[in-house]
């Protein structure tokens, strides 16, 4: 992918807005969230110059989104140090952060029942993000690859390959060739709201659509999954590191 940054005025007020190229795009897009700010999408060949347009289309609705989620300058940037929260599990943990010896330079990562504890390098402290985005997709790759198999032993079907990384618009997915992509923040979120988002994705393996006969196979065997939206939009904000 490959971006730039730009700047218009709307109603007389100015909006910094990012122009992204994906090679995966087929169309132009637009979004607005408080982790990506606001963002246009090009398809690979598509000339930044078309940017602009796509923009002015639709300045009031990027004006209302902007501000809504407080972005017109740019993505809303949480600062995290000791004594700042991040949620494990659907808990809230107290950040605690330590510098390592002289001469030692692996990070240490160690989770009390509240507590999160931190051992970094030092030039690592004053921005924590990096490291704690290590832990929690470390934490992912141990915890979600076990979720799928359970799951899909219940609907008989094994996945062919199972991806965790970041996802921005989605909690998970599932490709018609077996592949299930699960964002590694679902970790930040409650064992059983994990387990509705996999379950979700699980059922795509037998019925790749969201048919009554997709929502039958859901609602049987994970009965609570309908509840966990609430959740996530009701926490959206706690979610974004």
């Amino acid at each position: 992918m490959s971006e730039k940054t730009e700047t218009v005025l709307i109603k007389g007020r100015p909006l910094c807005y990012r122009v992204r190229k994906s090679r995966r795009a087929r169309k132009m897009g637009l979004s607005v969230s408080p982790r990506e700010g606001v963002l246009v999408t090009l398809p690979w060949r598509v000339s930044y110059a078309a940017a602009p347009g796509l923009v002015d289309e639709y300045a009031d609705w990027l004006d209302a989104k902007a501000d809504e989620f407080n972005v017109r300058l740019g993505p809303r940037v949480r600062q995290y140090g000791s004594g700042s929260a991040v949620w494990v599990f659907g808990r809230p943990h107290r950040l605690e952060v330590r510098a390592l010896p002289v001469g030692r330079s692996r990070p240490r990562f160690d989770l009390a029942e509240d507590g999160l504890l931190l051992t970094l390098p030092p030039d690592r402290i004053l921005d924590l993000r990096p490291s704690l985005e290590i832990y929690l997709r470390r934490l992912a790759r141990e915890d979600l690859p076990a979720r799928v198999q359970r799951w899909s032993a219940e609907v008989g079907r094994n996945p062919r390959k199972v991806i965790i990384g970041e996802r921005t618009s989605r909690w998970g997915s599932c490709s018609s060739r077996g592949t299930i992509s699960l964002c590694y923040r679902l970790v930040m979120t409650p064992p059983e709201v994990i387990d509705a988002v996999v379950a979700h994705e699980v059922c795509h393996l037998v019925h790749l659509d969201h048919s009554p006969r997709f929502y039958a196979l859901l609602d049987r065997i994970c009965p609570g999954h309908r509840k966990t939206k609430d959740w996530l939009r009701d926490h959206h904000e706690e979610l974004i590191l």
